[in-house]
């Protein structure tokens, strides 16, 4: 009897202390939320929001997507990699690149998944929010290649007969959650000798509706000569506005603003030697003229960024130990992407295996070559000798507030 009884009372210890355990250990419904499934990359969240009706309604929600975007960088740098074919753009592809961990190199990048979308096409012009810009038979088109959404949206309606040149930005303002596409057009009447050009607004609206506004910008008319970026709610871009001059164009999202500032020139030239050298990217959060005239031969890079009280000039240049990556070499290099942490890829002009780019850190002063393993073979062919290769970071967004309007 005695025995029983204590076996009894060491069970219920036993047990007790089991359910104290249990209870000790559960995780807290926020801390799974915000501290762990933030920090999964999207395509486990895909899958994750057949758990239950809540987790679906959580991912899915707005605030969980925004929250998304601000967790620090996942466990594996990933890259997205896109392949342009110019002789035929349904040949196109939006490639995923990952940390190769098995590589004996650090710096190695392994091709794990293609997104390639049936109905993307064209070529991408920015990268904005997990979302990628492109442009295909003169419509604009958005794509999401964490969820595989695509927009695509209607052409503008040009009042004017010809333009020279075109350009779509995209843009999104954080502080009113709105996304917008600026389309810009320009050209020179020569029997005039006057420049002309013509702007729309089309704002995204839930369930991807919205149409085009014409704005009535009070500046210089422009052609529009580079591709944008986004800061703060403020697309730019750079334009041309004589022959001879070149000026950064700025699209406030939230006023319907626009802005023009004149590019500075350098040491007297007239314009910027070459405006195929100079690319715009975001330096310090703010908005920033790279230009890669002096790399090839001196290993020299110029930036110019606005600020307050105008442009300021800053001249980077490569450590004596890297200058061997791009002078006295047979490869030119282009600027094709930009990453969140002040990073540059510059990628060959030619396509040749095996395939690598140089990435240079801007806060460190670093260049690091790095191979790129897994690129199908078919474009290294030489009738493959017109492809454009564009890199961007990683930046997975799970909205999809946008509707498909195809």
């Amino acid at each position: 009897m005695g025995l029983s009884f204590r076996l009894s009372v060491i069970h219920r210890k036993r047990m007790k202390g089991r359910r104290f355990h249990q209870q000790e250990m559960e995780i807290p419904n926020d801390v799974v939320m915000e501290e762990i499934l933030t920090r999964l990359p999207a395509k486990s969240l895909m899958r994750f929001k057949c758990v239950s009706k809540l987790w679906s309604s959580l991912i899915s929600s707005r605030y969980f997507s925004n929250r998304f975007l601000t967790v620090p960088t996942r466990p594996r740098p990933r890259i997205y990699m896109c392949l342009q074919d110019n002789t035929d753009y349904r040949n196109s592809v939006t490639l995923s690149l990952a940390e190769d961990t098995t590589s004996a190199s650090s710096s190695c990048f392994v091709v794990d998944h293609n997104l390639t979308h049936q109905r993307v096409g064209g070529h991408i012009l920015q990268n904005l929010c997990g979302f990628m810009c492109y442009s295909f038979m003169a419509k604009p088109r958005i794509y999401n290649p964490a969820t595989r959404q695509l927009v695509t949206l209607p052409a503008p309606i040009k009042s004017q007969t010809e333009a020279d040149a075109y350009g779509y930005y995209f843009g999104y303002d954080p502080v009113i959650d709105q996304y917008n596409v600026v389309w810009s057009t320009g050209d020179y009447v020569k029997h005039l000798g006057v420049m002309r050009s013509e702007h729309k607004v089309f704002v995204l609206k839930a369930g991807g509706e919205g149409s085009w506004k014409k704005a009535s910008p009070d500046f210089l008319p422009h052609i529009p000569a580079k591709r944008g970026v986004c800061i703060d709610g403020v697309i730019y871009y750079m334009g041309w506005t004589g022959r001879y001059n070149v000026a950064l164009v700025s699209f406030h999202i939230r006023s319907g603003d626009f802005k023009m500032i004149q590019v500075p020139r350098r040491d007297g030239d007239e314009v910027l030697q070459r405006i195929t050298n100079v690319s715009l990217i975001e330096y310090g959060g703010k908005v920033t003229i790279i230009d890669q005239t002096n790399l090839r031969e001196k290993g020299m890079l110029d930036l110019w960024a606005v600020e307050d009280a105008g442009w300021s000039r800053k001249t980077m240049v490569l450590q004596s130990s890297q200058l061997h990556l791009v002078i006295n070499n047979k490869t030119i290099y282009n600027m094709k992407g930009t990453t969140h942490n002040n990073k540059v890829f510059f990628v060959p002009e030619d396509m040749f295996s095996p395939f690598h780019i140089l990435s240079y850190d801007l806060g460190s002063n670093d260049m690091t070559k790095i191979e790129i393993k897994g690129i199908p073979d078919h474009w290294f062919r030489t009738d493959k000798e017109s492809v454009y290769v564009m890199l961007m970071d990683q930046s997975e967004s799970l909205v999809r507030v946008l509707g498909d309007l195809n």
